[in-house]
């Protein structure tokens, strides 16, 4: 976890205490519940937490404020603070330090906060939705000047004007109510359909999606998750929702965080610089050029689709046209790849958020108001087809929605979006734990789809679980085999494998498996899985690992655990280990020097973190280092007292240190090490003359390759370093204090060159 996690974990925790102290409902929400069920806890780029609380549960969250929060905690909210600058509320540490852009020209409190989006209850009928949305809209414009809303929804900007004279006229606060009259107003019990309270995109959810609640882990707290979470996941992400995305698609918030003040100290040095009226002021005038011009502006975009479409449409054509089999002949072949081939222009513009839109923030006007390329019948039954068998079945979904609510669908199209529907309900059931409806529905869609692998994985998940826990392993491998002669190199399936050949005790096997299916799939579920594999069967690698290393078969040590780090690449006690196995069985003087100084550049990195983390892995790093220092002359307590210096820069810590040193200089065998720990010590405690002085005296004696080398450039480059630094000096002003502070750690030039000499001269 980054030191920002922490801090929101610490928060999250607070919140599900209060919660289930006073019966209070929440959700895990957004990325925050994809982090729960991916990777209970939160996703590695992730730097917020979202959860959704119905307004009622929401009501008395604020009551017990007063009572309740530790100190140095607030909520941000328009019901609390009519200055607050945003629609949705926030539980905030006000001890911390993070700005949003829209807090920037505000006077409430900001600090790093949890992001509760309250669900207002909603009646079934759409109309009740659509004046809840409207005034959400002109609501979020009058609350939030950082941000345009009624644009979206292309709101008349006579609304908003109106609305806007009854805020200057009227006052804030008895604007705002008016609003909240109109949009509060309706009782949970009446209502069957939640909203999302956020002026960007006011998601509709049926209540039974959200509740009862149900509980999974996140970073070690029982969190609240919704109901049915596979279903508004696959809403809200679509059925990728379980693959980690590209790097270059990972998404933060923005905010501006300094670490060590609070939010105030920040505001009191940058407000009194910003005209905030004058703010304010352009941007109510943006705002109502935006709204006003938002018809206009989106004609013109129609029109530069239009052309970018027919672009697109003449490229589709000749694909067909030069392709040497029919897009029938290729579809009754299975043969996607040329088939993705033939619609490689095709996809990335007609599944783009600017031709069909997303439920956000930027692309909810498209969604609205999609538009499809003009293809036959015929090409958009094979393209859908092509969608569903490489594992986009969410698109194919939403393309068919976009289809029927523009043309007419086909019977065909009409059956795959019931298939569709039919296989959302089958992973709808999985999560319930009906896994015989699940089955059945996979069974029937698997005869109308063939080997379509989005269909056939959840099928093994079944199968698998199945053979797992009757250890009638038969079924699993027929079905394996099947799937991993369809899609070879599947990791999805290989990990699967994997787990049959450790259950018949083909660990060797079973672990390449494992470490291929990590390297083969970004499916954040299968990478959770494998992960709980590792915590689950790591000591006993540790213990055979330290046995081979004792028996001296040190080829097989590194052989074992370096599959280890492949199957769980970012985890540091495996890594400990891989640097144990090289140390015990390192092969030259020069590999023994990089792993040196590997081993001294990961503990200096560590120097930061508190002492009970990553505690095991230390020690064996520590335990590697000193493998490799034995044999240059260095005892336990040296090898434990180098490490110990690079893993601090507490001048206490380091005292104690360069006492127990001092104790250790009688020691003539050992007497050059001493030295030279004596000057790492001296160098960061910024004693540089008695650094060097001990540097020259580690000199005097025999030192190992690795530490006469280290001496030798830390030296050498302070001569080159303090040289080229007088002589920039000298070209400006006068340049002899410097030289004269500078060369005071040697002494006279007589001895510099001496020293020089002798450093140049020592076999490397």
């Amino acid at each position: 976890m980054t030191e920002k996690q922490e801090h929101l974990l610490k928060l999250m925790r607070e919140i599900d205490e209060i919660c289930k102290k006073h019966h209070l409902r929440y959700v895990m929400a957004g990325g925050s519940l994809i982090g729960v069920v991916r990777n209970e806890g939160f996703i590695p780029w992730d730097d917020d937490v979202d959860i959704y609380m119905p307004k009622s549960d929401w009501d008395r969250f604020v009551e017990l404020s007063a009572t309740e929060f530790p100190p140095d905690r607030a909520i941000h909210c328009v019901d609390v603070d009519r200055e607050y600058t945003n629609t949705f509320p926030r539980y905030a540490d006000t001890a911390s330090c993070a700005i949003h852009r829209h807090q920037l020209i505000g006077n409430d409190s900001a600090g790093e906060i949890i992001d509760v989006l309250t669900l207002d209850p909603i009646p079934p009928d759409d109309r009740e939705y659509e004046k809840y949305r409207t005034n959400m809209m002109i609501y979020s414009e009058l609350v939030n000047e950082a941000y345009v809303y009624c644009q979206r929804y292309e709101i008349p900007v006579r609304k908003y004007l109106k609305y806007l004279l009854y805020y200057y006229i009227l006052g804030r606060d008895k604007t705002l109510k008016k609003l909240e009259d109109a949009m509060f107003s309706y009782k949970e019990e009446d209502c069957s359909r939640y909203a999302m309270r956020w002026g960007g995109c006011p998601f509709l959810f049926d209540k039974d999606m959200m509740f009862p609640v149900k509980y999974m882990d996140f970073e070690g707290i029982k969190v609240m998750v919704p109901n049915k979470i596979s279903d508004y996941l696959i809403w809200h992400y679509g059925d990728e929702w379980s693959y980690i995305p590209p790097h270059e698609e990972r998404t933060s918030h923005n905010a501006i965080t300094v670490e060590g003040i609070t939010y105030q100290e920040l505001r009191n040095d940058y407000m009194k610089k910003v005209n905030a009226g004058k703010i304010k002021r352009g941007s109510v005038f943006r705002k109502i050029y935006y709204i006003g011009a938002a018809k206009k502006r989106y004609r013109l975009v129609r029109e530069k689709k239009l052309l970018k479409a027919r672009s697109v449409e003449m490229d589709l054509e000749a694909r067909i046209e030069e392709s040497s089999r029919s897009l029938k002949e290729l579809l009754q072949e299975r043969d996607f790849a040329a088939l993705n081939e033939i619609f490689s222009q095709y996809f990335p513009v007609q599944l783009s958020a600017e031709f069909i839109g997303r439920e956000d923030f930027g692309n909810i006007h498209s969604f609205y108001h999609p538009m499809l390329l003009k293809v036959s019948d015929e090409v958009f039954e094979v393209a859908m087809m092509t969608l569903v068998y490489t594992e986009r079945v969410a698109k194919a979904y939403r393309m068919l929605q976009v289809k029927k609510e523009l043309e007419k669908l086909t019977p065909g199209m009409e059956q795959m979006e019931k298939d569709i529907v039919l296989f959302r309900k089958a992973a709808s059931h999985y999560e319930m734990g009906e896994k015989a409806e699940t089955e059945k529905i996979c069974c029937e869609l698997l005869e109308r789809y063939s080997d379509a692998p989005g269909f056939l994985k959840l099928k093994c998940r079944l199968v698998m679980e199945r053979a797992l826990e009757r250890e009638d392993l038969t079924e699993g491998e027929l079905f394996l085999a099947h799937a991993l002669e369809v899609f070879p190199g599947d990791g999805y399936f290989l990990k699967y494998q994997a787990d049959l050949e450790w259950k018949k005790g083909n660990q060797n096997k079973a672990l390449v498996l494992y470490a291929e299916a990590r390297e083969s799939t970004n499916n954040g579920i299968t990478h959770l899985e494998i992960e709980k594999f590792v915590k689950r069967e790591k000591k006993d690698a540790f213990r055979l690992c330290r046995e081979l290393i004792l028996e001296g078969k040190g080829r097989e040590a590194c052989s074992r655990i370096s599959l280890w780090e492949r199957i769980s690449p970012e985890n540091e006690e495996i890594k400990s280990y891989t640097y144990l196995a090289k140390a015990a069985f390192v092969q030259s003087e020069d590999e023994k020097g990089v792993l040196i100084k590997n081993l001294e550049m990961i503990l200096e990195n560590q120097k930061d973190l508190p002492e009970e983390k990553n505690r095991e892995s230390r020690e064996v790093y520590k335990e590697a280092l000193g493998c490799l220092l034995k044999e240059d002359g260095y005892s336990s307590e040296l090898a434990e007292i180098r490490a110990s210096i690079l893993l601090t820069d507490r001048c206490e810590k380091l005292e104690v240190l360069s006492a127990r040193l001092k104790e250790l200089e009688k020691d003539q065998q050992q007497s050059g090490i001493v030295w030279k720990l004596t000057g790492d010590v001296k160098s960061k405690l910024g004693c540089t003359k008695q650094a060097f002085a001990c540097y020259e005296k580690a000199l005097e004696y025999p030192l190992g390759r690795w530490d006469l080398e280290a001496v030798s450039e830390t030296i050498l480059n302070d001569l080159y370093q303090g040289g080229k630094k007088a002589k920039a000096l000298a070209k400006r002003t006068e340049a002899s204090d410097f030289m004269d502070k500078w060369l005071d750690r040697y002494g006279s030039l007589e001895q510099i060159n001496a020293l020089v000499k002798k450093l140049m001269s020592t076999p490397k």
